[in-house]
């Protein structure tokens, strides 16, 4: 599918979607509105991910249908609202899309540092809320051990240079000598 198709695509759900509730057909509230719009992004975003051959759309794909699922949760009472919760489930998606990028597509391991490290943020903020966490012992605690994410993100990156090189190394048209150099 392309760019624009799309794109198009979404505008006429949603204009649809728009129409039925002016119409009175739909009676929906905001945040059920912000889990269509997520969810249709997503399955849009998705499906142009299927026939990208970098797998593009699925990264933003993952991230829209997993935030809609949060707020699918929330509007069922499922999770409590709240601002710890809605960032942190906002972190989590985000983190759990990056790590499905990273599953489907092996493109760039600092993608899953970032998704582990959003998805642990997020996770922080959910057990805050439930207050089974006391913030002054983890602030002692990232206030000793951040460095280690300075470590892992460094890692990630040297990793991703050398899988880069090692594929350029691979790659045979990038080895091979033209006419003139075989011939002098």
């Amino acid at each position: 599918m392309k760019k624009n198709t799309v794109f198009a695509l979404t505008l006429i759900v949603t204009g649809a979607l728009v129409l039925l509730s002016q119409l009175n057909v739909l009676h929906l509230r905001r945040p059920v509105w912000v889990m269509l719009g997520c969810a249709v992004s997503g399955v849009f975003l998705l499906l142009r991910s299927r026939k990208s051959m970098h797998r593009k759309g699925l990264l933003g794909g993952s991230f829209f249908l997993l935030a809609a699922f949060g707020i699918m949760m929330m509007e069922n009472g499922l999770i409590p609202i709240s601002d710890k919760t809605g960032f942190g489930m906002i972190l989590i998606a985000l983190g759990l899309a990056n790590i499905i990028y990273f599953i489907f597509t092996r493109f760039r391991f600092s993608g899953l540092v970032f998704g582990l490290m959003y998805a642990g943020a997020g996770s922080l903020l959910f057990i805050s809320y439930y207050d089974y966490l006391d913030w002054w012992s983890v602030s002692g605690f990232i206030g000793l051990y951040w460095p280690v994410l300075l470590i892992l993100f460094g890692a990630a990156l040297l990793i991703d240079g050398l899988r880069r090189q090692k594929n350029k190394c691979d790659d045979p048209g990038q080895n091979t000598v033209s006419g003139k150099e075989a011939g002098a």
